[in-house]
């Protein structure tokens, strides 16, 4: 008798409610219903009734014991069956589900979707199809094959700017979407999501923040490898179009060779900062300018009579990338020109002997106009060359970049990061590297200290008036009083050192635990204690010499 009002609550609430009254009046849909569950988890599910209620039941493939799903089983399960209900009914053309990934398997997050596409489309007569709008937080729910299934994405920001899809989408977005594989769909959910050519270059950024203590997530960000500099452009085009604020870290091989140089271009605000220093107009032709002045250089690298192993090192490089007419053409005249600049960044005299300063210091600053424009697109490319001429520790040919090196040499890194080492030796160790990945997004570790001066305030109140209360105490009994106390402050603060100087007179040395499991650090205080001020190193206490012992309020100290 309760069934309309049942049936009318689902639809006003979306609460699931209605989906075993649907399942009582439409055997159709109930049938479907079971025969997919049953397929899919390996068991007969069926739909009931019990003590006048309906239930799902399973039965047991072992033992061919029935049981409650809604008691017995994972909320997978009675997620799945009231989507499923609501997906397969055929008489609402349109259909708003919010976070179907609740309680779900990712294995069944693609297979709700894999039915989801079975029944989506234009609503027609004779035909069961339905707008379906999911919400979702979850990369297994964005099915993204082809470009239309790219403008069905409607991607929302935290700062609550108009959401965003993309409905005319270019041919290389388009040949991206075959690539776009659950951990690359993290930049639908992210505001500043941080773009990197491999896996190795993540794995050491991700080595460097931690030890720094900086979190990459919390600062709702995430890092993406996406394998070669040509497929970060392409991401740079996607977060364009989808107007999101994103990071790049690129080697210096990617100026040249590849498409960043034409999709930085399109971006008209390029043009108003070369404007603005005096450099005209097109980013393009300034690049084009360098690369004039890099073959030039290049060229009197060829021709150089000096013997030292370095520059005929850079030679032999450079003359191995030659056709055989000696011409250098196309890619490996990128190549030679990266070679160059890379010696001229660590070798700066002894290049600069050979190509002159002049050229040297022209090359130099056309290199850092263009590194610093693309800053400003949030673009990181490294001057230096490659991750791996960053390491200290690797130990490959610094022309031939072989990945087996770069593996080794990333993989010492981190062992030597676990070791331990503060901003100032990360710096130092990393130079360039570490300044890039200090300007991606990231939290700064949490301040406990915030927290826990509060906490120092209140226990600070609690030992003087013990000690009025009880002017005999000495730290040993002040500890023990607080150990059997119910708050649990004794984790917190130990009494070390207690002697009395008079009277109502006191000096204490405290001993902070960590809160967050840092070092055990010390401060001391007396009654006429004015402030507490956190230090790096500790909590230092400012004291009148002759402060008479008394109760301490909280607003008594100037935090």
């Amino acid at each position: 008798m309760y069934f309309p009002q049942f049936k009318n609550a689902g639809e006003t609430y979306g609460s699931g409610i209605d989906s075993f009254i649907i399942l009582e009046e439409r055997p159709d849909i109930r049938v479907k219903v079971e025969a997919t569950l049953t397929d899919l988890f390996g068991r007969k599910i069926s739909i009931e009734w019990d003590s006048g209620n309906l239930v799902p039941k399973a039965t047991s493939s072992v033992s061919g014991e029935k049981y409650r799903l809604d008691r017995e089983e994972c909320h997978g399960i009675r997620e799945l069956l009231v989507l499923l209900t609501n997906l397969y009914n055929d008489e609402h053309k349109y259909l708003i589900i919010d976070e179907p990934e609740l309680n779900l398997h990712p294995q069944y997050q693609a297979f709700f979707m894999q039915e989801v596409r079975k029944v989506a489309g234009k609503p027609e007569a004779g035909k069961n199809r339905k707008v379906i709008f999911l919400i979702t937080h979850s990369p297994f729910i964005i099915d993204v094959r082809n470009s239309d299934d790219l403008a069905s994405v409607i991607s929302f920001s935290s700062n609550h700017d108009v959401p965003v899809s993309i409905s005319d989408a270019s041919k290389r977005l388009v040949s991206l979407i075959p690539r776009l594989n659950v951990h690359h769909k993290q930049l639908f959910f992210s505001d500043n999501p941080i773009f990197v050519e491999g896996i190795l270059d993540a794995q050491m950024i991700e080595a460097i923040q931690e030890r720094r203590n900086f979190s990459i997530t919390s600062a709702g960000s995430c890092l993406i490898d996406v394998g070669g500099c040509e497929e970060v452009t392409k991401y740079v085009e996607f977060c364009r179009s989808l107007k999101k604020s994103a990071y790049f870290l690129y080697d210096l091989d990617s100026l040249f060779i590849g498409n960043l140089r034409q999709c930085i271009q399109a971006d008209g605000t390029v043009s108003d900062f070369l404007a603005q220093l005096g450099l005209g107009s097109k980013f393009g032709q300034y690049c084009g300018q360098l690369d004039q002045r890099l073959s030039e250089a290049v060229q009197k690298i060829r021709e150089s009579s000096d013997a030292s192993p370095e520059i005929v090192g850079l030679k032999t490089y450079i003359e191995g990338l030659a056709t055989g007419d000696g011409k250098l053409v196309d890619r490996n005249l990128a190549k030679a020109r990266v070679a160059l600049l890379i010696d001229l960044r660590e070798r700066r005299d002894m290049i600069s002997n050979i190509i002159g300063a002049t050229l040297a210091a022209d090359i130099d600053g056309r290199l850092n106009q263009v590194i610093e424009l693309l800053r400003t697109k949030n673009v990181f490319v490294l001057s230096g060359g490659a991750l791996e001429h960053h390491l200290p520790l690797y130990v490959g040919d610094r022309y031939h970049l072989a990945d087996a090196s770069k593996v080794a040499a990333v993989s010492a890194e981190v062992a030597e990061l676990s070791l331990g080492a503060h901003d100032g030796e990360l710096e130092a160790r990393y130079g360039e590297l570490f300044e890039n990945i200090a300007r991606l997004p990231a939290k700064a570790p949490v301040d406990t200290d915030s927290v826990l001066i509060g906490y120092l305030a209140d226990y600070v109140h609690d030992v003087q008036g013990r000690i009025i209360s009880n002017p005999d105490w000495g730290a040993e009994q002040l500890n023990a009083f607080f150990a059997a106390s119910s708050s649990g402050i004794a984790k917190l603060f130990q009494v070390s050192d207690f002697k009395k100087t008079g009277e109502k007179q006191f000096v204490a040395t405290v001993t902070v635990q960590g809160a967050d499991g840092g070092s055990v650090r010390n401060f001391v205080y007396g009654r006429a204690v004015k402030h507490f001020v956190l230090r790096p190193r500790g909590v230092e206490a400012v004291r009148e010499e002759n402060g008479e012992l008394g109760f301490c309020h909280r607003p008594f100290f100037g935090w």
